[in-house]
């Protein structure tokens, strides 16, 4: 993840891939879903209110040589046509977010020279304001572009987060360079037809209604609703942000560890039955009892909804937040709490299909104060068997964040190839840039002991 303030694309050519449709829109009568309804609805509010927000996910990549135009719109267009993300929306001024879809054999992809750019900074910001005017549009609201060298040409994406997730920006990775390599031999692109984002959608409107306040499926947030003074659990340091109010976030990346590292420290966590995720919250629980005392550790953490095989291959935000909670022992040390964490991290994830604002609608009698615009959370991403994560590093692949905002402090660890890298994103306060950092650095000191390497 590199905030986009601090990517630094070489100059070149720009060229913008234009989505269009002769076709008028039809509505469709598919609900949003909750994590869409939620973050459309923010994201109207915080542009109403002129906050700060950047709520796209974006991503760039590089292409040897010098890109060819005909060959990359082929492309685009192929890939626009194939997955309902990028032709089916909903509109946010609407009270009821209504839906609307383009037949996507109408769509077409139109290439446009914007012109050169011959500094880094000037072009940054070109892009920069694109995606923020462009995603901004709930209509076919994305943005795709190549910036053209002679010696190597970068790919840019972004789009509305309500329509994208992580997993399905490496799905556009891999499928957009298949096509364009086959546009530009002439060999055929044999890609299945894919479900679309919305049987999704429905499925969990129907999994929510069908869910009680007394469902066995919400014991999980129960307990975890439970715990010490109930609600959300507090960050282990002060974060300057007492009444968790929406503020300017920052956002800093971690090198945890090398790949040989993280080889090592999960045969450590298999030696004591857990994974690298349970030795990556065990840590945290361990360093929240050192900070703080407190030996019970909660955290919302990101599963995917991606439940059968063919929803591997959807375009779309299917993920959601699940409760993780235990309690370590009277004098835990790492071993002893990772195969607490595993436990708790199999239960969690068995409620991957339960809308986290469906489960806390029902929980706290509809209280919307008790739900955070923005949930905090951990996440644990092993990014290597992605199609085509062979090939991030000498593509320079990388996703793209903008600035925004935060209430408290979220985690993604992410396992590529070649590292582990840990980024956070937290309130942009005097307490927080002070605090945080201390807390994670002990985190990482003791992964990496484990691990059986020092820094």
């Amino acid at each position: 993840m590199t905030e986009i303030l601090a990517w630094r694309p070489d100059p070149g050519e720009v060229v913008e891939f234009r989505p269009a449709g002769d076709r008028a829109p039809v509505r469709h009568d598919v609900p949003a879903s909750h994590f869409q309804r939620a973050h459309l609805r923010l994201a109207a509010a915080q542009r109403a209110a002129a906050r700060r927000q950047s709520p796209w996910v974006a991503m760039a990549f590089d292409l040897e040589g010098r890109a060819d135009i005909d060959a990359l719109t082929h492309a685009w267009q192929g890939l626009v046509r194939r997955h309902e993300a990028f032709h089916a929306w909903y509109e946010p001024e609407t009270e009821d977010l209504v839906g609307f879809r383009i037949p996507p054999e109408s769509l077409t992809m139109r290439p446009v020279h914007v012109g050169e750019f011959g500094d880094s900074g000037d072009l940054r910001a070109h892009v920069h304001r694109r995606i923020d005017e462009q995603t901004a549009v709930s209509r076919l609201g994305m943005l795709a572009g190549v910036i053209r060298r002679d010696t190597a040409s970068t790919v840019y994406f972004a789009i509305d987060h309500a329509y994208s997730d992580g997993h399905s920006l490496t799905l556009l990775f891999h499928e957009l360079r298949a096509r364009y390599d086959a546009a530009r031999t002439g060999a055929p692109v044999d890609l299945p037809s894919v479900p679309g984002y919305l049987d999704h959608n429905r499925h969990e409107s129907q999994r929510s209604a069908s869910l009680t306040k007394a469902a066995p499926e919400l014991a999980a947030w129960s307990d975890f609703l439970a715990v010490e003074d109930g609600g959300f659990p507090a960050f282990p340091v002060e974060l300057g942000n007492r009444h968790g109010k929406l503020l300017s976030a920052t956002r800093f990346e971690y090198p945890v560890f090398t790949d040989a590292e993280a080889r090592a420290f999960r045969a450590q966590c298999a030696r004591h039955g857990g994974g690298l995720a349970a030795g990556f919250f065990a840590a945290l629980a361990l360093v929240q009892r050192e900070f703080t005392g407190h030996d019970a550790y909660r955290a919302l953490t990101a599963v995917s909804t991606r439940a059968y095989p063919r929803l591997l291959h959807v375009h779309g935000w299917l993920v959601n937040l699940v409760p993780l909670s235990f309690r370590l022992s009277a004098s835990p040390r790492l071993a002893d709490a990772i195969p607490v964490a595993q436990q708790a991290f199999q239960r969690a994830r068995e409620g991957y299909d339960v809308p986290l604002h469906r489960a806390l609608e029902l929980l706290l009698d509809g209280a919307d104060d008790g739900i955070p615009s923005i949930p905090p959370m951990a996440s644990y991403v092993d990014a290597r068997s992605a199609p085509g994560a062979g090939d991030y590093l000498g593509a320079d692949a990388r996703v793209l964040t903008g600035p925004d905002s935060a209430a408290g402090v979220s985690l993604w660890l992410n396992w590529f190839p070649d590292r582990v890298d840990l980024v956070v994103s937290m309130p942009d306060t005097a307490e927080a840039v002070a605090g945080v950092p201390k807390y994670l650095d002990r985190v990482r000191e003791l992964m990496l002991a484990a691990s059986g390497g020092s820094r």
